[in-house]
């Protein structure tokens, strides 16, 4: 059997669609009409900022993607999960305005737009077609349905999903078109320690050597579990055991009682820093998203980003991604595993034409067990009637409360992560005081850039 190697970009090519070039970016942008992006908004609170999505793409995360969705695409992606193109693809991607902001800016198709970030130029926007959506519409048909989707889909989604409502939330116009950034922005501390986008993440890989990597998908800080499933992973592929392990976390908005992103990365980091999973063997990074929380239709996205990033493998545990219980525990592994029809998928996804070349893990329960003294997967010891699960709610309860969490729940420098941004915020956990300070500062700050105004 042929050694596995890293993998192609998803659709062939990595896209790179950002000027570094000054006097080319400055004639790009020259004479524009001006955009500021807004945020979508909930209740005041910021639930998605379509700079992430802008980043991603130009940057290649979300290849062969290169900007906002034409009405055909939508449609194409909401019926079958596939591009124009054929690529499969898993979420309608698009640059929302309101009809006012619509009409106040005059443009139309052809037109260039600059879109502004943190009031500076930031990108720009090549406008192929403008039309309309229907916001509940394209909700609904991004998530599914029981009726439609019965072999994953339990109940309907509603006001409580956050993926639901980023879409149910968006303005009616769409401005459809290649986007390019002309002004790339500098990330902050502790970001810019872990920006590793695809062209540079697979750069790395070959410097340390890395011919089969694993994905961990995470938008948590580390306990224990989390470890010991990134341990077993990496040694139960296929072929061979995963020479390296990629942390990957979804850093974009935040709800309420979530672990602060900084937290999120620096205990990861910590795990690394501090030799519980070897330095050599691990390697933590970060996606820009508004996580949709999308289940098995967010792990086709885990994928694609991961395969971009030049991973061979992607571990999938139960209850993928998912928030509630809108969708079956297992919707992701049964994707990954058979397939599921309704959402376009008579087989899993690296198995159909045009589809992705990454290998699923999937990874059952792991749990602690008190006769053993140690972390236990599946079946593997004679105590299942005594496992211990760790409860995130639990953890953050104890977090929560100032209570040290025992070696056995958390590493203790994982632990002073948390602390660290505690301080800083004046909570462990995301608070209204840190979503305004996150919208106000996002991830990135961007230098000026001076260019004539059309």
């Amino acid at each position: 059997m042929a050694l596995l190697r890293t993998p192609p970009p998803h659709g062939g090519n990595l896209v790179d669609r950002v000027v570094r070039n000054p006097d080319r970016a400055k004639k790009m942008a020259d004479g524009c009409v001006t955009y500021d992006i807004k945020p979508t908004m909930l209740d005041g609170v910021p639930i998605r900022n379509v700079y992430r999505e802008i980043m991603s793409i130009c940057y290649g995360f979300f290849s062969p993607v290169e900007g906002s969705m034409v009405r055909n695409e939508v449609e194409r992606v909401l019926e079958e999960r596939r591009l124009l193109n054929e690529w499969v693809f898993p979420y309608p991607l698009v640059f929302d305005i309101s009809e006012e902001d619509y009409k106040n800016l005059g443009v139309g198709e052809g037109d260039r737009l600059l879109l502004r970030l943190k009031g500076q130029p930031f990108a720009v926007l090549d406008i192929d077609e403008i039309y309309k959506i229907d916001p509940v519409d394209i909700a609904t048909r991004t998530f599914g349905t029981p009726e439609r989707n019965p072999e994953v889909v339990k109940v309907p989604f509603d006001k409580k999903h956050p993926g639901y409502m980023i879409y149910r939330s968006m303005n009616p116009v769409v401005l459809a078109g290649k986007y390019t950034i002309v002004n790339e922005p500098k990330f902050r501390d502790p970001y810019n320690k872990f920006w590793f986008p695809p062209a540079k993440c697979r750069e790395e890989f070959k410097k340390k050597g890395w011919r089969t990597a694993i994905a961990h998908q995470t938008r948590n800080v580390p306990h224990v579990g989390h470890e010991a499933l990134m341990k077993n992973a990496a040694y139960t592929g296929d072929v061979e055991p995963c020479r390296g392990i990629l942390v990957n976390a979804i850093i974009g908005a935040k709800r309420r009682g979530d672990y602060p992103d900084e937290a999120i990365l620096e205990g990861h980091a910590a795990v690394n820093r501090f030799g519980y999973i070897k330095p050599e063997r691990h390697m933590v990074t970060f996606t820009l998203w508004d996580m949709r929380y999308g289940n098995p239709i967010e792990s086709l996205l885990h994928g694609i980003i991961r395969q971009n990033m030049g991973c061979t493998h992607h571990m999938f545990g139960r209850d993928h991604a998912a928030v509630g219980e809108y969708y079956d525990m297992y919707a992701t592994q049964i994707l990954w595993t058979k397939g599921i029809p309704s959402f376009g998928f008579e087989a899993p996804p690296n198995e159909v034409d045009y589809g992705l070349k990454i290998i699923p893990q999937n990874m059952a329960e792991f749990w602690y067990c008190p006769k053993c003294g140690e972390m236990a997967y599946s079946e593997t010891c004679g105590h299942v009637d005594q496992k211990q699960k760790l409860s995130g709610s639990f953890i953050r309860g104890m977090v929560a409360e100032g209570i040290f969490p025992p070696n056995i729940i958390m590493r203790p420098e994982v632990y002073k992560a948390i602390v660290k941004w505690w301080k800083v915020y004046g909570y462990p956990f995301v608070n209204p005081k840190y979503l305004a300070e996150k919208d106000k500062t996002l991830e990135v700050d961007v230098p000026p850039m001076e260019v004539s105004k059309g």
